[in-house]
């Protein structure tokens, strides 16, 4: 699917045709009098800040008169949303762009995306829900196709009054970013680890693994000829499994779990996850630099990026 910059008629014909207050998520329009809201008018950004809406009425008005470029709500709930004062609570969210995936199943250029790899993303949010759910307890967990990826937003009580340290620490663990200090413990962050690393190991070829200091040549083609044997020493934490491959000493195989672990955070942007002033974009709304809606996504597991496509952008393919 050809992923193109909307034209300001084609934001003009979204949001008077198509673009509907009822697909604001209701997490969002429960609080939408607290919630600040930023708008990128033209192409430029968001410059457009420090706006609140007391209905949805008035938001409505809004976006059908100024056809936004891109339209934002913050994931914090203030007293004073138009000053960006007394702060209450806000979501837990991961953020995960196709475009920055360390690992891709597609060939796109940097900085683009394609429906591939956008299913990479969405597969990478499910594994982090699922972790968020059965490992943390959380369950008021919220899937947003962004345009280029996925938000996954958390609305539980417990994790909204949270500060940045501790986000940190949850994005930390969810993607496996940081090697336990004991890797062969059964269950907790030790299993999730093993789990991302396997899942990242099994992806990387010999050329992406020469880039790790210590680990010789040979050590790595060995490791690649019984990439199976490696994939469930790695998932099981069988550490005299993995010594059994000759080369491979503990300080060497400290340095392949730490590149995998390099990796791994980069599933996930933490600068999002623990900026809980961070704007994000309103589902319901148009990201016009790829001409796709972004949407609420009810069946994460199911979700095609058709449902996701404005009826201008089928129009438009149509008449080709």
């Amino acid at each position: 699917m050809m992923m193109r910059e909307a034209t300001p008629e084609e934001r003009r014909i979204f949001y008077k045709e198509e673009w509907n207050k009822r697909e604001i998520p209701d997490f969002i329009l429960h609080s939408l009098s607290l919630r600040e809201f930023g708008f990128d008018l033209d192409g430029t950004g968001p410059s457009h800040r420090y706006n609140q809406f007391i209905t949805v009425e008035q938001l409505e008005n809004f976006m059908r008169n100024r056809a936004p470029y891109s339209a934002f709500a913050s994931v914090a709930l203030y007293e004073r949303p138009s000053a960006r004062e007394g702060w209450l609570k806000s979501e837990l969210v991961l953020d995960i762009d196709a475009k920055d995936l360390p690992i891709r199943s597609c060939s796109c250029p940097p900085g683009k995306v394609c429906e591939r790899c956008i299913d990479d993303a969405r597969k990478v949010a499910m594994e982090f829900a699922e972790t968020l759910s059965g490992d943390l307890d959380l369950h008021n967990i919220h899937f947003v196709y962004s345009g280029r990826g996925f938000h996954v937003r958390v609305t539980d009580e417990s994790v909204m009054g949270l500060e940045q340290n501790e986000r940190g620490q949850i994005v930390e663990y969810v993607t496996g970013g940081v090697v336990p200090t004991d890797i062969t413990m059964a269950l907790g962050y030790s299993k999730v680890f093993r789990e991302r690393a396997a899942r990242t190991f099994n992806a990387l070829n010999e050329e992406r693994l020469l880039g790790i200091r210590g680990l010789r040549k040979t050590v790595i083609q060995r490791l690649m000829c019984e990439k199976e044997r490696a994939l469930k020493a790695i998932r099981d934490g069988k550490l005299d499994e993995i010594f059994s491959f000759e080369g491979m000493s503990q300080k060497t195989f400290c340095s392949l779990l730490g590149f995998l672990a390099r990796i791994n955070s980069g599933f996930a942007d933490g600068k999002v996850t623990i900026d809980t002033k961070r704007i994000l974009r309103l589902p319901s709304s148009l990201h016009s630099g790829v001409s796709m809606k972004c949407t609420l996504v009810r069946d994460i597991e199911h979700f095609k990026l058709e449902s996701a496509v404005p009826k201008f952008v089928r129009e438009r393919n149509d008449e080709k």
